[in-house]
């Protein structure tokens, strides 16, 4: 990626979402939209992520120094062949039972015993430091080839969102927004933090640096679409990756069919992830829009600047639980399915995932599973090629409200 910097005149970020295995499709976007900003000489300078977006963040950070196609080439491969075993225990392995013991232990009052989460993620380290060069991602920063790369965690002690970032110049503390800016040495502890989802996951303890020493939970909970981080680390242009479609649901107010707890549960999923990043979208298109009619009323009277941006996500509000219920439907529902992968059975069961788009909403986060994210990637790839297609106010940047297409 480094030639193609050279000419740039905006600074360009990259906004990876939180989401886990469905961060496929950020990567399967890429494939599409990383070769046609070459070709404009504007690729990302500036790398932000959160959760799953953190993985993608470090990984897409570390390897910026390489061609593009062989970058997003590496990228598809690590997403292509995933398997459950690379991000969690087994579900019925030694570890998982003994987080069960500490579970009933806690309920019967048992001193000492305590549940931190209910699945465990230890794989998750080394399958981080196998993907990621964190050595390598810290030259991309020192040498110019990058100006920032970081990654969103939300503190335990202080529920306010943290960024641990290399490079950039923000500030120390945004008090409005509820957000820290922590210049850091980024290593997977960063990462896993980043994507340590409450109650699923335990918490992360980042031992660096000593001003941030402490416990973390996924930074998605308060901030998994960064914006506002990519921007205060100096991006001038933002392209916004989103792991839930912005489209709206269908127009009918409810429905006869009664709920149940999974359902209430990804009602609580729409309010945390989906409903912020329409917000901050909204926003960005409303100050550009009044950045612009103040312009072309007094080009000196305003010192902001408005902010294009790229956002790439779903069309379909329910797009990837329907592919996700689909995919477990096909390939996971039958004995032999079980006996090849008892994790993804088990889990797609217990989550009802096969049954209709809104279990498979929450069936898609921890299916990790390659049938899954090889169709993610050709999904991510498809609605890329589809903004790039359409008509923009800046070549493929957008000023105002996306269109509906």
């Amino acid at each position: 990626m480094e030639d193609a910097l050279s000419d740039q005149v905006d600074t360009v970020g990259l906004v990876l979402a939180g989401g886990g295995a469905r961060g496929a499709y950020e990567v399967g976007a890429l494939t599409a939209l990383l070769p046609a900003l070459e070709q404009r000489g504007e690729l990302p300078q500036v790398i932000v992520g959160t959760s799953v977006g953190a993985l993608n963040a470090a990984f897409l950070a570390a390897g910026a120094h390489l061609p593009v196609e062989q970058l997003v080439g590496d990228g598809r491969a690590v997403w292509s062949d995933i398997q459950f075993e690379q991000a969690l225990e087994p579900i019925g392995s030694p570890r998982t039972v003994a987080r069960l013991a500490r579970y009933v232990g806690q309920f019967l009052r048992i001193p000492g015993a305590r549940l931190d989460a209910l699945l465990d993620p230890t794989p998750l380290s080394a399958t981080i430091q196998r993907l990621v060069a964190f050595d390598r991602l810290e030259r991309n920063v020192a040498d110019g080839t990058l100006r920032a790369a970081a990654v969103v965690a939300s503190s335990a002690l202080t529920s306010r969102s943290v960024v641990f970032h290399r490079g950039g110049n923000p500030p120390s503390h945004d008090p409005k927004r509820g957000i820290d800016y922590v210049p850091a040495e980024l290593d997977e502890q960063h990462v896993r933090a980043s994507a340590a989802i409450p109650s699923v996951f335990p918490a992360v303890h980042v031992d660096s640096p000593q001003q941030a020493r402490g416990w973390y939970f996924d930074g998605g909970t308060r901030l998994n679409t960064p914006i506002k981080p990519a921007i205060a680390l100096g991006s001038e242009r933002v392209i916004v990756l989103a792991l839930n479609a912005i489209a709206p649901a269908p127009p009918q107010l409810a429905g006869e069919a009664r709920p149940d707890a999974l359902e209430g549960a990804a009602q609580l999923i729409q309010a945390v992830l989906v409903d912020p990043l329409v917000h901050d979208v909204r926003t960005l298109a409303m100050v550009n829009t009044l950045l612009a009619e103040v312009a072309d009323q007094d080009p000196e009277a305003s010192g902001k600047r408005r902010i294009p941006y790229i956002l790439v996500a779903p069309q379909q509000h329910d797009a990837i639980g329907r592919l996700a219920a689909r995919v477990f439907t096909e390939h996971y529902t039958e004995l032999r399915d079980a006996l090849r992968s008892r994790d993804l059975a088990f889990l797609g069961r217990l989550v009802a995932g096969g049954s209709d788009p809104i279990h498979g909403e929450l069936l898609s986060y921890l299916f990790f599973a390659p049938e899954f994210t090889r169709e993610l990637l050709e999904l991510g790839r498809r609605d890329a090629e589809r903004w790039l297609s359409q008509p923009h106010d800046d070549g493929p940047w957008e000023i105002g409200a996306p269109g509906p297409g």
